[in-house]
C-alpha cells in the first residue's frame, strides 16, 4: 500500500507562513487585474462576455421566491461587520481564502471522504401522475416536489478499496405555493413514480421520510478522483502545480481531454471547484485554485447565504447561461474556509458538497439527516 503520509509530506514541502502583508499583496494584485480586465473589456471573448452578463442576474436566483434549488438568502444585513463583508468583491474574497488556505497543514488518513447532498424535482399532476425531474409543468391542481439525496464516498489508497453510500432524505413541496396546492390535494406523504429502470421494474415510491441507505464496495474506484478525468489518481492530484498559471494550463489539459466543446471559463470554474471540494489537493494547490478562480470573469458576491447544511457564509457565484449552469462557492469570510460548493444545472437540480477530507473512520452509510 502507498505510504500516503510520506507521499503527502514529500509533495507538500515546508508549510509557508502567510503574513498580513502577503494577503494585502494578493488583494492588490486582484484589484490591478480587475482594472486591466476593465481596460481590456473590448477584447473579451463572446463566451466571457456572456458569462459576465449572465452573472449579473445570479442574485435573483438566490431569492427565496425564485422557486429553484440552491442556497437560501437571509434578509438584508444590518450589522457593521456584515456591511464590511458585503463590500468585499468576489475576487478579493477568493484571494483571502487563498491566503488562509496556504496556512493549512497537509493532512492524511485511510480514506478521503466526501459527503454530497443532491436535489431533484418531481412534477405531480392533479391526477397523481408523477414525473421526473421537474421539467414538465404541473398544470392546474398540480405541484412540484423537491427530494434531497445524500451520497457519501470513501476513496481509499492505491491497493486499498473504496465505498459508496446513498440515502434519500425525503421529499417535500418545492415552494410555498406548491405547499398550498399539496395541502389541498390531501397532504400525501408518499408518491408512486411508476416502474424504475431496474431489471425487476418495481415501482419507485417517493416518501416524505428518509429512506433506507444503500452501501457497497466499489473496487474499481479505489484510487479515483474523476475531477481530473475518469482515470485520475491520488498521485495525479498530489502532482498538481502550485502556481496559478501552471495550474490553469493543467486544468485546460483536463478540459481538452474530457469536455473539449466546453468554454474555458466554465470548465476552469467547474474543475477548480471540484478540485477544492472533491480531492485531497495540497494546501498550496488549493490556494492556487482559489487564485485561479479569482482571476475568472463574471463572478458576483452575495453575503449572508445559507447552504444546505444550515451554515452561513458569503457566496461567490458564477453563471453560465449558455450551459444552463450556476456554480456557487460558499466561503466563511472570516476564516476563508470553503464551506460548500453548489452546482445548479437546468433540469438536473443541485449538488452541494458539505464534507470533504481525510479520515481514519470506518466507512459507513450516510446519515438520515444533513450534517
Amino acid at each position: 500500500m502507498t505510504d500516503l503520509k510520506n507521499l503527502l509530506e514529500q509533495a507538500a514541502g515546508s508549510d509557508p507562513v502567510v503574513t498580513d502583508a502577503e494577503v494585502a499583496a494578493d488583494l492588490g494584485r486582484g484589484r490591478r487585474a480587475a482594472r486591466r480586465r476593465r481596460f481590456a473589456g473590448a477584447g473579451l471573448t463572446a463566451v466571457a462576455a456572456a458569462v459576465t452578463v449572465g452573472a449579473l442576474a445570479v442574485p435573483l436566483a438566490f431569492s427565496p421566491d425564485a422557486g429553484g434549488s440552491g442556497p437560501e438568502v437571509a434578509g438584508p444585513a444590518a450589522s457593521a461587520p456584515a456591511a464590511t463583508k458585503a463590500a468585499m468583491s468576489a475576487g478579493e474574497l477568493l484571494l483571502v481564502a487563498a491566503a488562509h488556505e496556504e496556512k493549512a497543514e497537509a493532512t492524511t488518513g485511510k480514506y478521503f471522504r466526501v459527503r454530497k447532498v443532491q436535489s431533484r424535482e418531481w412534477t405531480v399532476k392533479a391526477d397523481g401522475t408523477v414525473t421526473c425531474c421537474g421539467s414538465a409543468p404541473a398544470g392546474p391542481g398540480g405541484y412540484k416536489l423537491r427530494e434531497l439525496m445524500v451520497t457519501e464516498t470513501w476513496t481509499g489508497q492505491k491497493g486499498g478499496t473504496a465505498w459508496m453510500g446513498t440515502r434519500s432524505l425525503g421529499a417535500s413541496p418545492a415552494t410555498d405555493a406548491d405547499k398550498k396546492i399539496w395541502a389541498r390535494a390531501g397532504a400525501p406523504t408518499s408518491w408512486n413514480a411508476g416502474p424504475t429502470d431496474t431489471a425487476d421494474k418495481h415501482d419507485q415510491i417517493i416518501s416524505s421520510k428518509p429512506g433506507k441507505a444503500t452501501f457497497f464496495e466499489v473496487k474499481d474506484s479505489t484510487d479515483r478522483y474523476t475531477v481530473l478525468g475518469p482515470n485520475g489518481t491520488l498521485q495525479d492530484v498530489l502532482a498538481l502545480p502550485t502556481d496559478p498559471a501552471r495550474l490553469r494550463a493543467r486544468l485546460l489539459e483536463v478540459k481538452a481531454a474530457t469536455a473539449p466543446a466546453a468554454g474555458d471559463t466554465s470548465a476552469l470554474a467547474q474543475i477548480s471547484a471540484g478540485l477544492l471540494s472533491e480531492t485531497p489537493a495540497l494546501p498550496q494547490v488549493r490556494a492556487a485554485a482559489f487564485r485561479l478562480l479569482a482571476g475568472l470573469p463574471g463572478a458576483v458576491v452575495r453575503p449572508d447565504v445559507t447552504d444546505e447544511g444550515g451554515r452561513s457564509g458569503t457566496a461567490v457565484a458564477f453563471a453560465f447561461p449558455e450551459y444552463q449552469l450556476k456554480l456557487v462557492l460558499i466561503v466563511d469570510p472570516d476564516s476563508g474556509k470553503l464551506l460548500s460548493t453548489n452546482t445548479v444545472g437546468g433540469k438536473s437540480g443541485s449538488s452541494t458538497i458539505l464534507l470533504s477530507g481525510w479520515t481514519d473512520d470506518t466507512p459507513a452509510a450516510p446519515p438520515a439527516k444533513i450534517r
